[in-house]
């Protein structure tokens, strides 16, 4: 029944090629070195910012950039961070003529940029400008940790069948990749569902322009409603460009990584089967769920959603609240950032919101024995 199950829905999922095609449109990556020293020009196009709100930020736009000689394609973010370094808005460029907006632009880049530097981030076949970055960031390849990543899982298993989750983005700015292993299983049980089949997986999170911090976490995904959580496993966590550096090493910490999240697997399953221990009866339900809807600041309309999911549910426990929070992340409708925060509060679920509030749930199940050792003590995680 399990392997059907995987077969059923493992369409749903992308292929590796797939996410190697996506992730291509941004590598090969090349940087170039802006100062005072170079003669740069910026030409636009009269009708540059025809139907700019539509475009997503990585689509090129008629505009380009001349450095010592050379014309450069530009993207809708490399034209408006070019002008937002200078305190140019936006708003302001899509409204003013050409005519205004090229001789401010070519003034700050040349006589007016100073001691300035920037970086100019150059992506895909084509060589265009996506970008201006501070000049001290050095990107990170995401094809590397992926393949890296991909080399610790066969490390350990072996020849696998890695999938990724079809909940996958990509951009400059961020880019989220949940690997899968459907070789490494686990069926929980008292779930409510039969043959509840969970597999284990990989989060890579990197950011190309460095806005945010390179991640390895642990990721469960359920093949019953395709839902996943993000875990953070102790001992691994973010690559700190300032305290670890902009190095190659990078890729070497991301393999180590992987293996160490790989290897803490069984524990975190344990950790789900635990929560469908955790009844949320007596009332419990409406506080706790108040706690998590502070503390993550879910958004009201999701909250509609997660009560809805909650009111038909024959079971009231951890493990109930943690599918109806992470089945939210599904909805394409919804931004990659709200997605990844769901998927997230469900990871946390399993450990540090879990451990706040185990003792009191267990303990007003068993009051007769106060002094009784907890069996649902799990050692707590930082998040």
């Amino acid at each position: 029944m399990a392997n059907v199950l995987v077969e059923q829905m493992q369409d749903k999922l992308l292929t590796l090629d797939q996410v190697r095609e996506r992730l291509e449109t941004t590598e090969p990556l090349q940087t170039t070195h802006l100062s005072s020293e170079n003669k740069i020009q910026f030409l636009f196009d009269q009708s540059w910012a025809t139907s700019l709100d539509t475009l997503h930020g990585d689509e090129n736009v008629a505009a380009t950039i001349v450095v010592d000689g050379t014309e450069h394609q530009m993207s809708k973010d490399a034209a408006l961070q070019a002008a937002a370094a200078f305190g140019i808005p936006g708003a302001y460029m899509k409204k003013v003529p050409t005519t205004l907006l090229e001789p401010q632009l070519n003034y700050w880049y040349n006589g007016g940029i100073g001691s300035r530097e920037f970086k100019m981030v150059r992506t895909g076949a084509d060589g265009h400008v996506s970008a201006f970055i501070k000049p001290t960031i050095v990107p990170f390849s995401n094809r590397l940790l992926l393949d890296n990543a991909l080399l610790a899982i066969t490390e350990r298993y072996g020849s696998s069948g890695v999938l990724a989750d079809y909940k996958f983005s990509h951009s400059l700015q961020q880019t989220d990749i949940r690997l899968i292993i459907p070789e490494r299983d686990r069926t929980i049980t008292n779930s409510g569902t039969e043959n509840d089949l969970w597999s284990a997986g990989v989060h890579l999170s990197n950011s190309l322009v460095g806005s945010k911090q390179t991640s390895v976490d642990a990721y469960l995904f359920r093949w019953w409603c395709t839902n996943g959580a993000t875990a953070q496993m102790p001992n691994v966590g973010t690559w700190s460009r300032r305290r670890d550096g902009q190095t190659d090493d990078v890729y070497d910490w991301a393999r180590e990584s992987v293996d160490e999240v790989l290897g803490g697997m069984e524990s975190a399953f344990d950790r789900v089967q635990s929560l469908t221990r955790l009844e949320l009866n007596n009332g419990k339900l409406n506080e706790v769920l108040s706690n998590i809807f502070v503390e993550y600041k879910v958004p009201k309309s999701q909250r509609g959603d997660i009560i809805e999911e909650l009111i038909g549910a024959d079971n009231l426990n951890m493990y109930t609240l943690q599918q109806a929070i992470t089945r939210q992340a599904n909805d394409p409708t919804i931004s990659p950032d709200r997605a990844d925060k769901l998927m997230r509060i469900g990871g946390d679920i399993t450990t540090s919101v879990f451990n706040n509030i185990k003792a009191e749930v267990w303990r007003e199940g068993h009051t007769a024995d106060p002094d009784q050792p907890n069996p649902y003590e799990i050692v707590p995680t930082e998040v």
